[in-house]
């Protein structure tokens, strides 16, 4: 019978990796990437927590909001429609 691996995972060089330069270029990459599909109206951001970096493509205006609504541009560059 095959033994059980077991993983321990360090936390803090896990933590270390998801906030460095690196990975925040990666995701300003991606997000700037799905701001240029859905259009003029969004904009793009790169936001480092404690444990992790997150990027956001968001509506720059009222302009923005109503292009979502009615024609889904955003979710569709994300690929969700």
């Amino acid at each position: 019978m095959a033994e059980k691996t077991k993983v321990k995972l360090h936390l803090p060089g896990f933590y270390a990796l998801r906030i460095s330069p690196e990975m925040q270029a990666l995701l300003d990459e991606h997000a700037a990437a799905i701001q240029a599909r859905a259009g003029a109206n969004y904009k793009h951001s790169v936001h480092v927590g404690a444990k992790t970096a997150v990027a956001r493509v968001y509506p720059a205006g009222a302009a923005g909001i109503r292009e979502e609504r009615k024609h889904a541009s955003l979710s569709k560059a994300v690929g969700g429609w």
